[in-house]
């Protein structure tokens, strides 16, 4: 990094006076700058993520799929975030009934352990997501089968036709490990996989990808480092890459400043200016799709007064917004609920969407005139920079104004998914991260699904709202799609146990050294593409 290269400098000016070493061994122009003193290239990447296993058949977390990309091969990746790219898929076929999908894969293609990847790999994978009943496994729900019909040949048949199938394909729940391997560690594709398979275990220490790199080694909210993998089939720019967990944002910058880390995911707008006009770093700015929101659970033996539907409309009235852009910064988008801007057919919010005098009213319609105190969970936690304690004192402060006291209670994130995804809390701020960008991933909102479940929002008898989900899933139609995407958002807008608060923007902060650098909203960074000059 910058300042080894300053030292480096001073070092060989001293030998080339005292030695006369001027055409000896290394480079003085810092070409191997930020890497370990036999010349490898090393990337060192600074953030704060909540990963918790590097298990890609388990991972559900936002940093999750930086790390699967580069252990693990898919047959699609998507790197724009929308659009699939095929990676180890050489050709697809669609049949008639939109539910058939034939994929030839690459050949000659190793796993790290020397092993040869074929279609048996790629069943195995996605059947052991299926019967694991993860996190990850309502993406591979709709496979209803899969057939290999040779070593290189596999065959999807889906239950119902999807409109986003080759987008979910490049998500972690659809990478490939090595069946063998894996089988060998305590895995298993049978039905009875959620009871049986204990190779999560030895995955947290080993990798069995055919991706660029190898863990070296992971220890859980410290570091993270990987080794490329040097019998990758593609492109490999970087020897090593170390993730470092830095909590602390102006920990983040300092380190960014002196070349201790050559990218930091964690500066936010809030803090970027630290970092304006400084020599040696760039800035890239990016409207981003992770959104935080309110959860109110709809179980009143849970949720109490936050499962009435009018409390819950008061406090999406009671929220202002246009002061929540302000504080989230240039670039940030208030969708109007479960559809992100850059997804079909998201909608927004106007900025004075807030109402105070209809909050009021109808928190007297629902018996609560006088107002109530309530548990607000926030987790110690940024999303892109933004602290949740910030935005949580924001809504405390909005929501006093309509007699709701919302006494915060916060913990660390760990522990806050944990009790959102079994729905044990009343009323709290979550954040939402694609798993693969397209709409069909934010219907885990509605009732009956992945996120309705966690706020007990279990009725899915209304047939308007499952008449639009079915057209969203499986419309081949962009129109049509579009259509029912905005219909459903206007239908869910005052109906709906969530108060949708803001879209993030992104701001990526590198070495200037750096060439490919670029942030995308699932993978965050692609280390393939980046190279230290």
């Amino acid at each position: 990094m910058k300042k080894r290269k300053m030292l480096w400098s001073v070092i060989c000016l001293v030998m080339l006076t005292l030695a006369g070493c001027g055409g000896g061994g290394g480079s003085t122009d810092g070409s191997n700058d930020g890497g370990s003193s036999d010349g490898d290239n090393t990337l060192v990447v600074g953030m704060a993520s909540d990963l918790k296993t590097l298990d890609p058949h388990h991972g559900y977390e936002v940093y999750g799929n930086m790390v699967y990309y580069a252990f693990y091969d898919y047959l699609y990746r998507s790197f724009d975030g929308s659009t699939p790219e095929p990676s180890l898929a050489e050709s697809h076929e669609l049949d008639d009934s939109q539910k058939v999908h034939t994929f030839k894969i690459k050949e000659g293609v190793k796993f790290s352990s020397g092993n040869e990847l074929t279609s048996k790999d790629v069943k195995f994978s996605v059947n052991r997501v299926k019967n694991l009943k993860s996190n990850t496994t309502h993406h591979t729900e709709n496979v209803e089968n899969i057939e290999t019909p040779d070593d290189y040949t596999v065959k999807f048949t889906l239950k119902e036709p999807d409109a986003a199938f080759l987008v979910k394909l490049a998500n972690n729940s659809f990478a490939i490990v090595d069946s063998e391997v894996v089988k060998e560690h305590g895995g298993t594709d049978a039905e009875d996989a959620s009871s049986k398979d204990t190779a999560e275990k030895w995955l947290n220490s080993n990798s069995a990808g055919s991706g660029a790199y190898v863990l070296d080694k992971w220890k859980q909210n410290e570091e993270l480092s990987m080794v490329k993998n040097d019998d990758y089939w593609g492109e490999v720019k970087n020897d090593k890459v170390i993730c470092k967990e830095i909590p602390d944002v102006n920990t983040q910058i300092q380190m960014l400043k002196q070349g201790d880390i050559d990218i930091a995911l964690g500066i936010g707008v809030d803090n970027v200016s630290q970092l304006k006009d400084q020599e040696g770093v760039k800035i890239k700015n990016y409207v981003g799709s992770t959104t935080t929101f309110l959860l109110m659970n709809q179980d009143e033996k849970i949720g109490g007064p936050m499962a009435n539907p009018k409390v819950q409309e008061a406090v999406r009235k009671a929220i202002n917004y246009e002061e929540l852009l302000k504080i989230t910064g240039d670039k940030a988008v208030l969708p109007l609920d479960i559809v992100p801007k850059g997804f079909v057919g998201g909608l927004e919010k106007e900025k004075n969407y807030q109402d105070l005098d209809e909050a009021k009213k109808l928190m007297e319609e629902a018996g609560y005139k006088d107002g109530f105190d309530v548990k607000f969970t926030v987790a110690n936690f940024d999303t892109e920079g933004m602290s949740w304690t910030t935005l949580g004192q924001k809504i405390k402060d909005d929501l006093e104004k309509i007699g709701i006291n919302a006494k915060i209670e916060t913990s660390e994130i760990g522990v806050v998914i944990d009790s959102y995804r079994e729905g044990k809390e009343a009323f709290l701020m979550m954040h939402w991260h694609p798993d693969y960008m397209d709409i069909n991933n934010q219907l885990a909102f509605l009732p009956g699904e992945t996120v309705g479940e966690r706020a007990k929002w279990m009725d899915a008898s209304n047939a308007k709202i499952d008449e639009l989900k079915k057209t969203i899933q499986t419309e081949s139609d962009e129109e049509k799609r579009t259509a029912a995407s905005e219909e459903l958002q206007k239908l869910l807008a005052n109906d709906m146990p969530y108060a949708f608060l803001v879209q993030h923007p992104k701001v990526l902060a590198f070495r200037d050294n750096l060439k490919g650098a670029d942030y995308y909203e699932v993978q965050k960074i692609n280390f393939q593409d980046v190279s230290i000059n």
